[in-house]
């Protein structure tokens, strides 16, 4: 489970390249020939990621900014 702010913005990363990934495939689906049907799939499983990117975004603006290790010297 994600703690830290950079937790939950490595989550927003991902997803938005899941989210990016499927709105392609969706564009690619619309202008081919024989693929209309998977059209809105992939739009729509592109919006859920798309949702899960913005929500991780803003759990982690919620949080402190993660505290630098310290280190004994």
């Amino acid at each position: 489970m994600p703690k830290t702010r950079q937790d939950y913005l490595d989550i927003a990363d991902e997803a938005l390249r899941e989210a990016s990934l499927l709105a392609k495939r969706a564009a690619s689906a619309a202008y081919g020939q024989g693929r209309h049907n998977e059209t809105q799939d992939h739009a729509a499983a592109g919006a859920l990621w798309a949702d899960v990117a913005r929500s991780a975004a803003a759990v982690a603006r919620a949080l402190p900014e993660d505290a630098p290790e310290e280190t004994d010297v």
